[in-house]
């Protein structure tokens, strides 16, 4: 059985990887946010402001950042690679 922060860091791959490919790869962006309305469906843990990590992404062969942030009573999620991060270079 997973932890809580287990299952919540599972689910942030999920979401990750459902929309990578068309935000990162097609619009050749290092960062990239999932709004609220696009959440909603996709996380079955409750989160709050705290919940933030990293993980290692092989298509990438990066580090993605992820960082929950309240936006009004909703949450937005924000990924990041982490090189870039390190560089202070943005897209």
């Amino acid at each position: 059985m997973r932890t809580k922060e287990q299952e919540l860091e599972f689910q942030v791959k999920d979401i990750f990887n459902e929309f990578y490919k068309e935000r990162m790869i097609n619009e050749k962006v290092t960062s990239f946010t999932v709004e609220e309305n696009e959440l909603d469906e996709m996380v079955s843990i409750e989160i709050d402001e705290k919940n933030k990590g990293k993980f290692y992404h092989n298509d990438l062969d990066d580090e993605i950042f992820y960082k929950f942030i309240r936006r009004k009573d909703k949450f937005i999620l924000i990924f990041t690679q982490l090189e870039t991060l390190r560089s202070g270079c943005y897209s």
